[in-house]
């Protein structure tokens, strides 16, 4: 009889191996918070300030040239412009130009006008603003003239006043004492004393650059300050074949701008792309598979990527919205 044995003989139970859990995505090299506000796009400009009114003022006297104002000296009604003969021209206010000398029986006329209402303004009273030259107004002329150290003789030779909306600010004499000059010649050149800057805007951005609209104005050592667009030029060739378009930017208070002669500046435009959203800087954004985009939420010393719906973008932001995007919460961004 055949004995069989069965000895020694071991089972082993076949396992699957285990499975290793999937790698722990990588910390981003620095992260930024999402925000909450609005998105703007911003178009920058390089300027430069300007002063306002440029013009040239004309001698209508003759004789020698006595004494001119240096460059950069703030004229004010009632004071001198320069001197002719060692007699002053003095500047007034007004809207015309003087184009005639004022004396007795003259024709009425707005110049008139002009005349008296700087009379009345400069403390010379006791007469009626209106456009008929007087005995009352000639009396005006003489108290004004002896002040002034004229020749009283209740006349106005043509060439003795300047009228001009306001304040001259001198940029430059062409005449220098001693020099002789003649009616219709230049001695100096004025502006207004109120500063602009003027820029220009590339043509694909000229919806921004409209009358009216809002701008900042930044300095060279980052100072801004608020500004509004005051004119539009026509679209011109620059540089390089670019198409811009020349604006002017009247700033809304001139006191940081008043100890600058000339200086290049930068003109700030904006335009709302949308209003209280959510956003992450650009790049934040990471191209997925397939198309759109995801983002690394980073929370706790962990991170999870999420897929995201983008909307505007505005000044190196996106608008985000997608699962967890919430205000405050971090997103990794690349180590500036």
């Amino acid at each position: 009889m055949l004995a069989t044995s069965l000895a020694g003989v071991a089972y082993v139970r076949a396992t699957a191996p285990e499975q290793s859990p999937p790698p722990r995505e990588r910390l981003p090299p620095s992260t930024e918070r999402i925000t909450r506000g609005d998105l703007v796009s911003e178009v920058r400009a390089t300027g430069s300030v300007q002063f306002s009114g440029s013009r040239a003022v004309k001698n209508h006297l003759k004789g020698i040239v006595t004494w001119v104002p240096s460059a950069n000296t703030l004229v004010t009604q009632g004071k001198r412009l320069y001197a002719v003969n060692d007699t002053p021209v003095f500047l007034l206010r007004g809207s015309l130009p003087a184009w005639r000398a004022f004396k007795s029986a003259m024709p009425d006329g707005e110049d008139v006008r002009m005349l008296e209402e700087n009379l009345a303004e400069l403390g010379y009273t006791d007469f009626t603003v209106d456009e008929e030259f007087t005995e009352k107004t000639e009396a005006a002329v003489k108290r004004w003239q002896k002040n002034n150290g004229l020749k009283q003789s209740g006349e106005i030779e043509l060439g003795r006043v300047v009228f001009a909306p306001g304040p001259l600010r001198i940029a430059s004499t062409t005449a220098r004492s001693g020099d002789s000059v003649a009616p219709d010649q230049e001695v100096l050149r004025v502006t207004g004393f109120r500063q602009r800057v003027s820029a220009e805007v590339p043509s694909e951005e000229q919806d921004l650059a409209v009358k009216g609209a809002k701008a900042e104005i930044e300095l060279l050592d980052g100072r801004r300050m608020k500004g509004t667009v005051s004119s539009v030029g026509a679209e011109k060739v620059a540089e390089e074949n670019k198409k811009v378009v020349p604006i002017t930017v009247e700033p809304d208070s001139a006191k940081t701008l008043e100890k600058l002669q000339s200086a290049d500046v930068v003109v700030l435009l904006t335009r709302t792309e949308a209003e209280d959203v959510l956003s992450v800087p650009v790049t934040a954004l990471i191209p997925a598979d397939g198309g759109g985009y995801s983002v690394q939420l980073v929370k706790d010393g962990r991170t999870r990527r999420v897929a995201v719906t983008t909307g505007a973008f505005g000044n190196g932001r996106a608008e985000v919205s997608g699962p967890g995007i919430e205000e405050g919460v971090r997103v990794g961004v690349p180590r500036l």
